[in-house]
């Protein structure tokens, strides 16, 4: 039973993360900013446990909303994944960053896909 409950909001999310979140988030500056405060909101909250200081938690949090929020007003003109489904756009942001880190991604041009792949191996060539 919570088996099945797992593979349905991982359906949904993976569902909402191609078909909202990434389109969300064509823009290069766009992925830059969203990639840039994710880790920037990971190093302030480290550091507030680290040093047990409530400020940098709350820099942290600045840096995982702020920025993000400034992003889409500049470069996207649109936040449709937030208001679809602000939980699965805070995972969708998360998601980016771990598959960014993991170098699934790209944090200029999204995805990384087979077609990706055989243009940068024809251009090493």
């Amino acid at each position: 039973m919570l088996r099945r409950s797992i593979e349905q909001f991982r359906t949904a999310f993976l569902t909402f993360y191609d078909e909202v979140y990434l389109p969300d988030h064509a823009a290069p500056l766009n992925r830059w900013v969203h990639f840039l405060s994710n880790v920037l909101a990971l190093v302030c909250c480290s550091l507030g446990l680290l040093l047990w200081n409530w400020i940098w938690f709350a820099f942290g949090v600045w840096f995982q909303l702020g920025p993000p929020f400034l992003g889409h007003l500049l470069f996207e003109k649109m936040h449709r994944s937030i208001d679809q489904s602000p939980i699965f756009a805070a995972l969708g942001s998360w998601y980016t960053t771990l598959n960014i880190f993991m170098g699934k991604q790209s944090v200029t041009y999204g995805p990384k896909t087979k077609v990706d792949e055989s243009v940068t191996h024809e251009r090493v060539r």
